[in-house]
Parts: structure tokens; sequence; C-alpha cells
């Protein structure tokens, strides 16, 4: 089930065949993060996480030969449970220019609920500016979230 329920929030529910310890872990650490945190031709060059609240994070890369750049701070982790983390980006390939769609400031909630051999996965990414960003964003995530699920079915650990 996926759906996008407000102008400035986009939901994603889906379920994952893995535990949600290692559904977690693909969240947070660099090397397996590089493997499916990015879509399409995109291409991950710095992945640096301090995992903790109030620890930041950056995540750098190029796609189509321009830069993009993702950082934020994490405000809440309760592995394997939920993650809370700030979400800033710069530069963000594809997003048409115009008032709602700039560079931002976010906030994006990842629980993991545990589904017996499977991990029932939501996020929610809220505060966006406007629709055109929204949209933009619900795309790469699930395109991203492709990614993972052949990512876990490989045993990415």
């Amino acid at each position: 089930m996926e759906t996008a329920s407000a102008v400035d929030r986009l939901r994603i529910t889906r379920t994952l065949r893995a535990s949600r310890q290692r559904v977690f872990r693909a969240w947070t650490e660099p090397e397996l993060m590089r493997r499916w945190f990015v879509e399409g031709d995109a291409n991950m060059t710095r992945c640096e996480i301090d995992l903790r609240e109030g620890g930041k994070y950056r995540l750098d890369g190029h796609v189509g030969g321009k830069r993009w750049s993702i950082w934020g701070e994490y405000l809440e982790v309760r592995p394997p449970e939920r993650l809370v983390y700030t979400w800033t980006w710069k530069h963000d390939p594809g997003i048409a220019k115009g008032p709602d769609s700039q560079e931002g400031d976010t906030t994006v909630t990842v629980e993991f609920h545990d589904r017996g051999s499977e991990t029932e996965l939501v996020l929610t990414h809220e505060r966006f500016a406007g629709a055109a960003a929204r949209d933009e964003h619900t795309r790469g995530w699930k395109s991203c979230l492709n990614r993972l699920e052949r990512v876990l079915a490989e045993g990415g650990r």
C-alpha cells in the first residue's frame, strides 16, 4: 500500500522479506545503504552516519552529471523499531524549479514492524513546501525501496 495523503506529506508502506533487524541494518550501515539508497543511475560517493540521537548523517553523490547532497540529524533512534531524522537536500535532480520545489528541510520517520519472517516498513516523509517536491520524493523513495528489496533478497547481511 502506497499513498500520498497530503500536499506536505508522503507515506509509503512496504512489506519486506527479511527480519526487522536486517532491514534496520540496511537502513543504518553505510556499506549496505550504498547498495540501495540511490535511484536509477545515481551514484553515492559519501555515506557518513553517526547513529545516535543528535548524531548527524551525510549522503553525497551524482546523477546525470549533477551533484546531490542529503544531510540531517537523527531525532530518534530506537533499534530495530524506529528512526526519525531531519532531511535536507540540495541540487535534487529532476525537480522542476518552482515555488514549491526548491531545496528543502523536511522530516523522515521510518517504522520497522516485526511480521515474523517479514518486516512491514512504514515511511513517512513530511514538511514538503509543496506537491512537486513531495511527488519527486515519492518516486525516489519507491525506486530506493525497490532496490532495497533486491538487496535483501540477495542476502545483504
